[in-house]
């Protein structure tokens, strides 16, 4: 059997528009902030000291996170020559430096004491982000009442002149009344946001748990609507009609609600248009949502948000608040959420493939050569017959290992360099009747899409640019919308059959399920792809270094992951051959 997996990657974003610089010589902490801030709406980059942090600013900066306490060139230092430059970037300072009145006249909009927890990280950096955008006024406004709350975890007895602290309150409140619209309007901007993101996070834990799609879908409307007026999720199915299938919020009923004023959110081609949006809508609108509720509310906006995965569209999460329109953060946060949510759909989905007991294979006919994808076409050209033996993902190339019987390998990998699409070609195994040559390409649409739509490779044969792919789906997928997406993806490919596949329940299954449970994606991806290359034969097909950069990553980082799946793999044998005793 042929699995493919491919590393579980942060939700599909938005262009990245915005940069956060982590400086802290200490490189695990800063490594660490990176950790927390990668799959966030920004780009995240690390300085570990002052001196490189003030070779890396520039205006394309937004936000740095910025350890005081560092030798030759300090934090005190990068932060002066940040305004001397004129850069306007927001600076929060993250230090283990306890604040006293000498940071009363620092430039800086936050001040962080460490050790610092993931949640005081992002909530400041999505927050500076933020005020960037607000007027210079009250931007400093908003930096003061850092300033000041920094001070006041202090006792003002032990602070070296407390009168600064009195000072700094009298600027704080003749600020706030010179600019008092202004700034209740932003911190009512603040507080959506603050909102949004603790929705987003009670959504992340629960997605985490949810053992299916109409749970993950049916828990994403509960939460929503527990912070907004209501919100339900709508699939497009095989026919082309919508389907309301989880709903939460005045008592919405999924049976109950009225679709027909949705269409204008949809794209042709059935895809929701990402952050359509509704500011006031309609009373038909309302009626047909809320029914006899409708009359309890005042102005109710909509936000139409795509739920997708890669190039997967699963349908669309459309939340309701009573409010005169969605800003453009909380419209970004969704939109994320819509990501986030998609990424659960497929982790669930794989996950239901694996442990079930039964699943949906799905037949496809491929023909066309090329116009089917790079090894159809390759075996066309070389006459020969090509079976794939695993392939795994490494951004939006796919690694293919491939046995060629007809051709050797060399002519194999001749062919492969001559073809644009394929980036890198090399023989594992050379052999007089079968060799095996791994492919990297970009170009092999059919096997990516039934990747992105959570579906297992089980076989693929090709002979003279035709053959037979079979894909393993779990039994509840949406195999109508896999069957349409395969079939488009190139010419010449249709499906034949589908069948339910029973699997026996051994201790062979069991031992895979409990493997399967330690084991990251990450984990799996190496040893699968390290298998499959050769590396562990002797001689080796592959060395590590070859095998770290077909998968994109460093040999240390290879040896890595291969040294902690080996040893979870031998834990898992033996603890299945010697189980605990009931009295351990």
């Amino acid at each position: 059997m042929v699995t493919e997996r491919s590393a579980r990657e942060s939700p599909e974003q938005r262009a990245a528009e915005q940069v956060v610089l982590v400086v802290d010589d200490d490189e695990d902490l800063a490594d660490t902030c990176r950790y927390w801030l990668d799959g966030e709406r920004f780009a995240v980059e690390t300085a570990y000291g002052g001196e490189e942090a003030l070779h890396r600013l520039d205006d394309t900066v937004d936000v740095v996170l910025l350890d005081r306490r560092m030798p030759n060139v300090t934090g005190d230092d990068v932060l002066d020559e940040i305004r001397e430059r004129g850069l306007d970037c927001r600076v929060a300072m993250m230090t283990a430096v306890e604040p006293d009145t000498d940071i009363v006249d620092m430039p800086f909009d936050a001040y962080l004491v460490k050790p610092v927890s993931e949640s005081e990280v992002k909530e400041t950096v999505e927050e500076l982000l933020v005020r960037s955008g607000f007027e210079s006024e009250v931007r400093e406004y908003f930096a003061l009442e850092s300033t000041e709350a920094a001070l006041d975890s202090r006792d003002v007895e032990e602070l070296r002149e407390p009168e600064a602290l009195s000072d700094l309150r009298g600027r704080l409140e003749a600020v706030r009344a010179e600019h008092e619209a202004a700034i209740r309007n932003r911190e009512a901007q603040l507080d959506r946001l603050n909102r949004t993101n603790e929705l987003l996070r009670d959504i992340d834990r629960a997605i985490i748990d949810a053992r299916s799609r109409d749970e993950i879908e049916q828990t994403v409307c509960d939460a929503v609507a527990s912070a907004h007026e209501a919100a339900f999720v709508l699939r497009r199915t095989a026919a082309g009609t919508l389907r309301c299938t989880a709903a939460a919020g005045y008592g919405l009923d999924p049976a109950g609600v009225d679709l027909d004023f949705v269409d204008e959110a949809f794209d042709i081609d059935g895809t929701v248009e990402d952050g359509f949006a509704f500011e006031d809508i309609s009373e038909a609108h309302r009626a047909a949502v809320f029914g006899d509720d409708a009359a309890d509310l005042d102005a109710v906006s909509a936000l139409y948000v795509a739920i997708d995965y890669r190039e997967t569209a699963y349908g669309a999460l459309v939340v309701y608040d009573e409010t005169d329109g969605f800003d453009e953060e909380s419209a970004g946060l969704f939109s994320d959420l819509g990501a986030t949510v998609g990424n659960g759909i497929n982790a669930t989905q794989s996950k239901q493939l694996l442990n079930g007991d039964s699943v949906v294979e799905l037949e496809f006919q491929v023909a066309g050569a090329g116009d089917a994808g790079v090894l159809a076409g390759l075996s066309a050209t070389l006459d020969c017959r090509l079976s794939l033996d695993g392939v795994t993902r490494a951004g939006d190339e796919l690694t293919c290992f491939v046995s060629v019987a007809g051709a050797s390998g060399c002519d194999a990998v001749a062919a492969a360099i001559d073809a644009a699409d394929v980036s890198q070609a090399r023989v594992v195994a050379d052999g007089d009747e079968e060799s095996v040559v791994e492919l990297r390409t970009d170009a092999e649409a059919v096997l990516s899409t039934a990747i992105d739509h959570g579906a297992s490779v089980e076989r693929l044969t090709l002979s003279e640019g035709s053959g037979t792919l079979a894909l393993h789906v779990a039994a509840d997928a949406d195999h109508g919308a896999l069957v349409e997406a395969v079939t488009t993806a190139a010419a010449g490919v249709s499906v034949v059959a589908k069948r339910e596949v029973e699997r026996s329940v051994q201790s062979a299954d069991s031992f895979r399920r409990t493997l399967d449970s330690k084991l990251t994606d990450r984990q799996k991806t190496v040893l699968e792809t390290s298998l499959v290359s050769g590396y562990f034969e002797w001689p080796r097909g592959s060395t590590a270094e070859e095998v770290a950069d077909s998968l994109g990553i460093s040999p240390p980082t290879l040896h890595e992951h291969l040294r902690t799946a080996e040893r979870k793999l031998i834990e898992t044998y033996f603890d299945e051959l010697n189980p605990a005793s009931a009295d351990d």
